[in-house]
């Protein structure tokens, strides 16, 4: 299958397009990429280089559109800016095969706190995209942007008791505007050790996954995630099985990642594990 791929491209960092790509390749399809924006390394680190790709998106990807190339997936990630969520559509309507799925990882925010380069125009737009997805992967601050919903009155009513209902009840209010499939990424749960669960809807199916977490957040593990999921909707694997196939991967590189104390802006060693990485 053929998966378009819209992100960013950061030289170090492990996350990204460097992500998705090898990811996707080792899945089995054939992924065309589109760098919205080029970062010397990830924004994480103290000091970055960033260069804008989109005076340069038109041209691309009216390349693509001359050549007729034809996906079967197109993927989007971070976007820099209102402009580049109307390629997404461009991309869709013109190089898209009958059919073409799309998949958004919604990258807004974190922690509560929308990204410093969004703003509410640009979070529309997202918001845009995602009731047009077939299937998205927002984290927790994600869900509750596109939702409308404060991060910190839900966080601070979520209750032991009550804790499945809420993030399932959260990932219901995204499926409402518009995707089918629906994950919600990247919950973090104390529970004598440290867990992180994401919340499956596939349709009306619920299920979730739940990990050990090792060492605290680390760059890229959100982009394998995502890039798992739309190799899986490529090849039309139940999503409960994509997602615990990406959980227990990226558990295993975020493990061995933390057991030789490598720095978490310089992500996860992914690539020791890749060869066992399948559906």
């Amino acid at each position: 299958m053929k998966i378009a791929v819209i992100n960013d491209l950061s030289g170090m960092g492990r996350c990204s397009l460097t992500v998705s790509l090898p990811v996707l390749s080792v899945l089995g399809h054939t992924a065309y990429p589109v760098p919205t924006a080029i970062l010397s390394n990830q924004t994480g680190y103290s000091e970055f280089s960033f260069f804008d790709f989109t005076d340069h998106m038109d041209e691309y990807v009216g390349k693509w559109i001359k050549n007729k190339i034809a996906f079967d997936v197109v993927y989007s990630g971070f976007l820099a800016n209102e402009k580049q969520a109307d390629q997404i559509d461009n991309i869709v309507e013109n190089c898209g095969k009958k059919g073409c799925k799309l998949v958004v990882d919604p990258v807004m925010g974190d922690g509560g706190q929308m990204y410093a380069t969004f703003d509410d125009k640009l979070c529309e737009k997202v918001k845009g995209l995602v009731k047009k997805a077939y299937a998205v992967t927002p984290n927790f601050t994600e869900a509750c942007l596109l939702t409308q919903t404060d991060y910190e009155k839900f966080s601070a009513n979520v209750t032991d008791e009550d804790f499945f209902e809420s993030f399932y009840g959260l990932a219901e209010k995204v499926q409402k505007l518009g995707p089918q499939k629906v994950v919600l990424t990247g919950v973090e749960r104390d529970e004598g050790k440290h867990f992180v669960y994401n919340f499956i809807l596939d349709g009306d199916k619920k299920n979730f996954t739940k990990n050990l977490m090792y060492g605290g957040h680390y760059s890229g593990t959100g982009d394998m995630l995502a890039s798992v999921v739309a190799a899986g909707c490529a090849s039309d694997i139940p999503l409960a099985k994509t997602v615990s196939v990406a959980a227990d991967f990226i558990e295993v590189a975020v493990k061995d990642a933390f057991l030789n104390k490598i720095d978490k802006n310089d992500g996860v060693n992914f690539e020791k594990f890749l060869r066992f990485l399948s559906f």
